[in-house]
């Protein structure tokens, strides 16, 4: 348990991180839906030059100015796409290669538990007496915390027995001594461990007591 409650700082960091992309390209594409501008122009320009005269002068000029003469036109379509963002979100595979190192993180953890017990089992087979003293050790103190367990709720039971009752304990107790019936109807529970009550309880045989326990407890 300690070990998967480690991963949950790497899950809300891997969260954060898919959240931040996800605002991130909502973002950019919000930017360039509404940031476009396109550019159109048009335009013609003509260059002509006339040397009117028949001289030596005005033929020579029009040989030579001749070539200035000029026509062009122009159409020029732009736009700003390359200044733009181009957001591109993550795919359903970019997600999972995110998450596979996380859940491989999660199926060690739970792993780890059987890899303990093989460690214990490669220690048995070397060292055949230390295991040996180690599980006569184990059953010892199972057996020491069972005995303890049945002395420790033998004196809880007989400290709730000499604890006075409550007024309203005290009638429904005397209500129930003479209609034993009624006790059916109470809402008890077991007088060891406080399970509530189910039909496998056992009652106290003795008339004047009438103690609920649970079928472990008894």
């Amino acid at each position: 348990v300690v070990e998967l409650l480690e991963c949950i700082a790497p899950l809300l960091l891997l969260l954060l991180a898919c959240g931040l992309d996800h605002a991130l390209v909502t973002m950019l594409s919000v930017i360039q839906e509404h940031s476009f501008v396109q550019y159109s122009f048009h335009g013609s320009h003509q260059l002509s030059l006339h040397v009117l005269g028949r001289s030596l002068m005005a033929g020579l000029l029009r040989s030579s100015i001749g070539a200035l003469n000029t026509s062009s036109h122009v159409e020029l379509d732009t736009s700003n796409v390359a200044c733009l963002p181009q957001p591109h979100s993550l795919g359903w595979q970019d997600y999972a290669d995110s998450c596979l190192p996380l859940l491989v993180l999660v199926m060690l953890c739970l792993a780890q538990v059987y890899a303990y017990r093989l460690r214990r089992a490669i220690a048995a087979f070397f060292f055949p007496k230390r295991e040996k003293r180690r599980v006569l050790y184990f059953y010892n103190k199972l057996l020491r915390q069972r005995q303890s367990f049945v002395q420790r709720q033998r004196k809880l039971v007989t400290q709730r027995a000499h604890q006075l009752p409550g007024l309203m304990s005290s009638v429904l107790g005397w209500c129930c001594r003479y209609w034993p019936r009624l006790r059916h109807w109470l809402h008890r529970s077991c007088t060891v461990c406080g399970t509530p009550r189910t039909p496998q309880d056992r009652v106290c045989p003795t008339p004047s007591c009438g103690a609920l326990y649970c079928r472990p407890c008894w």
